[in-house]
């Protein structure tokens, strides 16, 4: 595997994952199978930050928009949950802040 290219896990242990960083039921029902579908790609940081935000931005259509915001916050979590390699969820968890920054 080359440095900074990382793999998903597989769809049964990606939602483990998700379930374990937070289990909230309706992120269970609703959130966690649009990222599903990421399951078992090959990734690096900028790829992690754009799955979580488009997942994301999938999820909250049509929520009020502060819970773009509540989702956004968890954002370091659900990337510790998905990726093992820490050098790489450092990298997505400073590019997603950066891009976050930028949107201010």
């Amino acid at each position: 595997m080359k440095e900074g290219i990382i793999i998903l896990p597989n769809k049964e242990e990606m939602l483990n994952r998700l379930i374990k960083a937070n289990d909230n039921s309706h992120l269970q029902e609703r959130f966690y199978p649009i990222l599903l579908k990421s399951a078992g790609k090959e990734l690096v940081a900028q790829d992690i930050v754009m799955v979580l935000t488009l997942a994301i931005y999938d999820y909250v259509e049509g929520m009020p928009t502060i819970m773009s915001n509540l989702m956004y916050m968890q954002a370091d979590q659900f990337i510790d949950a998905l990726v093992d390699d820490k050098k790489v969820a450092r990298e997505a968890k400073d590019f997603f802040k950066k891009v976050i920054e930028s949107t201010k």
